[in-house]
């Protein structure tokens, strides 16, 4: 009984550890600069899918850094990667850059999508009376969602010149064909986001918990028995 009692506290105390350990990654926080010509917004999810939509932005490109300067975000669990959807209006330059948690996406892997403006309900550029060109397009995260198995992915142009990118935190960053929109891929451990673990790591470890308490219980039955 005391080999049991032992396994139980140790069990208990394991178990205590991983939920501080989860908590303290689920109040893990981060800050983002980004800033667009035209428009964006910020999701997330997986490498293989977008799960929720954690900004949205509302306003014209000369507004956007001040309006995310007092905003800060976290991931739900399981999210491990972000998507920046910039939005051209039509102009002469289209391009998004940035920072997230103070790190510049020009300095890490970043994957670029096709066009996904025809996905967009109501997408159209400035020139054709659309929200994109003011930067107060809304986007809807079923579209986003229903789009991504029909992109295909590359590499981003990069850019140091245009107006917008100038303005930006870090005066880089990426540039795309007007009046068109796209996502960018970017793993939230490149900028030291650290995701919270989905609900059913806790089931595992109690599972494993209760398998071996069951083969502690067995042990001593069968040396009680001898």
């Amino acid at each position: 009984m005391g080999e049991i009692k032992k396994f139980l506290k140790l069990t208990v105390l394991a178990t205590g550890l991983w939920a501080f350990g989860i908590g303290a990654q689920a109040q893990t926080v981060f800050s983002m600069q980004i800033i667009a010509d035209n428009d964006f917004a910020v999701l997330a999810g997986t490498d293989s899918g977008i799960t929720s939509l954690l900004y949205q932005n509302d306003s014209y490109w000369g507004d956007q850094l001040g309006n995310l300067s007092t905003l800060t975000f976290s991931l739900q669990p399981g999210e491990t990667t972000f998507y920046l959807l910039g939005m051209g209006g039509g102009g002469v330059e289209e391009n998004i850059s940035g920072t997230i948690n103070d790190i510049d996406i020009t300095t890490i892997p970043v994957s670029m999508s096709s066009d996904i403006g025809t996905y967009l309900t109501n997408y159209e550029s400035e020139n054709d009376g659309g929200a994109v060109g003011d930067g107060s397009f809304n986007v809807n995260l079923s579209d986003v969602q229903d789009a991504f198995s029909s992109l295909t992915w590359g590499d981003p142009t990069y850019d140091n010149s245009q107006t917008v990118i100038t303005s930006s935190p870090t005066g880089q960053g990426y540039t795309f064909p007007s009046n068109t929109a796209h996502l960018f891929k970017i793993s939230s451990s490149d900028v030291n986001v650290t995701p919270t673990p989905e609900p059913s790591t806790a089931a595992l470890l109690g599972l494993g918990g209760l398998l071996m308490l069951g083969i502690l219980r067995r042990r001593k039955a069968a040396h009680a028995a001898a």
